[in-house]
């Protein structure tokens, strides 16, 4: 991994990702036994490059993708769509009305397709806010972004787990340790609530962040790294809780996504939790360099 590039990567539009219909297989029922240990992650086919691609944030039916992509030092915001999830994703395209002349990074998209929101350091190069794209129908393209007055410099990698739920980062606002993951509630005209540090085995006096929540936000996915030597690890660790007013339960790391010498950084799990996505440095066994985007899936529910 590039020097300098954790925090962005961990910390980390002619369209956008939008909702669109349930995939067959999830209609059918449960594609994935839930009881079962993730296996090895395979690289998505169709996003990555020899450039840095990271911060995949896919749309509930696993259809369309939108991520970030570091090239001449800058990160860019990407998408691309396929016709079904076992099929590699199409050609690409960048968000040409949301993108800037600094680093757009972590985007994330409502589950309607209408709301996009992700980190840039527009205002002040190296500091990065959260900022807020809209659009009237996902026919049409991204507006023009605007940041959001709700949250601080340095609350960073938004993740909308439903259209009334964003999770993020900060490093700013205190805590048990340098980096904690929050909530803040979502109302009906997108006005962003107080945040509140999530409870439970997830913030520590280690360093947490790119929370990957489940739609019901009952299952959380994060990276952890030691308050000291950050640099040398960094592992994917999951926690669970049985409704979204409870504390999360012991967190773990994930088997499989813990690997030593590799760093690992959970992007986007999906509404059944079967699979998981993440960014990651890993040896692509001849394939594309850098930074790339995996996948990891459950084992398929018995017949």
């Amino acid at each position: 991994m590039r020097a300098g590039s954790s925090l962005v990567l961990a910390g980390l539009a002619a369209c956008g990702g939008g909702g669109g219909a349930p995939d067959a297989a999830i209609d059918a029922g449960p594609r994935c036994d839930p009881a079962a240990p993730f296996g090895p992650p395979a690289v998505v086919g169709g996003l990555n490059s020899d450039q840095d691609d990271a911060a995949a944030r896919l749309s509930p039916d696993e259809l369309e993708v939108t991520f970030a992509r570091l090239t001449g030092g800058v990160w860019d915001l990407w998408r691309a769509t396929r016709a079904s999830v076992d099929e590699p994703f199409g050609a690409p395209a960048l968000l040409t009305t949301v993108n800037s002349i600094r680093s757009d990074v972590w985007p994330t998209v409502s589950p309607d397709g209408l709301v996009l929101l992700f980190d840039a350091d527009r205002t002040t190069p190296n500091t990065f806010h959260i900022w807020r794209s809209t659009r009237a129908s996902t026919s049409v393209p991204f507006g023009p972004p605007q940041p959001r007055p709700e949250l601080m410099d340095d609350d960073v990698q938004p993740m909308l787990a439903n259209e009334a739920a964003l999770y993020f980062v900060s490093t700013v606002r205190g805590g048990l340790g340098a980096g904690e993951i929050l909530r803040a509630p979502i109302d009906a005209a997108g006005a962003i609530g107080t945040p509140v540090a999530i409870v439970g085995d997830v913030n520590t006096a280690d360093h947490e962040d790119s929370p990957a929540i489940t739609a019901d936000e009952r299952f959380i996915y994060f990276r952890r790294q030691p308050a000291s030597g950050m640099a040398m690890e960094s592992d994917v660790f999951t926690a669970s809780r049985s409704t979204p007013s409870d504390g999360f339960g012991a967190s773990a790391p994930v088997p499989g996504l813990d690997r030593a010498g590799v760093g690992e950084i959970p992007n986007w799990v999906s509404p059944d939790n079967c699979h998981l996505y993440v960014h990651s440095d890993a040896d692509t066994g001849g394939g594309p360099m850098g930074t790339n985007i995996w996948m990891a899936a459950r084992a398929a529910a018995a017949p």
